[in-house]
């Protein structure tokens, strides 16, 4: 387990396994073609933040926990100098709710906007999140098995619905036979020829 608490860079690499270089700013360019990247909260990925005021070189830290849509906690070295702090919230000040801007918690309270670019996700989840209860499993769920998921249903869906329809259909086509086989039953018995009117027929 990473420890070292005076370089962000180095505590996200260690703890997560995503191998990228250069300072914090930079991991969300050179994560292009290398790592997937949104604005989706998922336990395990990396916020990443833009260079703003203090930080010239940005910020980076770990989702451990989803609160909800718009909070998360996140454990990161070095947002208190020379230290790594633990389950600290992080909450999304953004208009759309697009995790572009955020407030972290600290002494107690969250702090000024801090422009991010967004989430880096690993290519496999560390053992120690997987096992950790820090997250429900569908929040756990990298955003690629999730859409994946949410595929399948919606074709699972779609064959239901086609062959529920399919059996209405058979359903409806078959009712006019069946009421005239229901008629042909009660038909009265005056209607049905008569054998001794065939035979008078002949003599006459």
């Amino acid at each position: 387990m990473a420890s070292g608490g005076g370089n962000c860079v180095a505590y996200a690499r260690e703890l997560t396994g995503i191998r990228i270089d250069g300072n914090a700013a930079s991991w969300w360019p050179h994560a292009e073609g290398r790592y997937e990247r949104g604005h989706t909260p998922v336990v395990g990925a990396v916020l990443v933040f833009k260079p703003y005021a203090g930080m010239r070189v940005g910020h980076v830290a770990v989702v451990t926990h989803v609160v909800g849509s718009r909070e998360v906690l996140v454990d990161q070295a070095n947002w208190v100098r020379g230290r790594v702090t633990k389950a600290m919230s992080v909450v999304d000040a953004s208009p759309l709710n697009d995790w572009t801007s955020v407030k972290v918690q600290f002494a107690g309270t969250h702090g000024r906007e801090n422009p991010t670019y967004g989430f880096i996700y690993p290519h496999v989840l560390p053992a120690h999140f997987a096992e950790a209860d820090v997250a429900p499993p569908r929040e756990r769920r990298h955003p690629l098995h999730a859409a994946r998921a949410a595929h399948a249903t919606d074709r699972a869906q779609h064959h239901e619905r086609a062959h529920a329809k399919a059996e209405k259909v058979e359903t409806v086509s078959a009712a006019p036979l069946k009421a005239a086989h229901r008629i042909a039953a009660k038909e009265p018995e005056h209607h049905k020829p008569k054998s001794k009117d065939v035979r008078l027929a002949y003599v006459y």
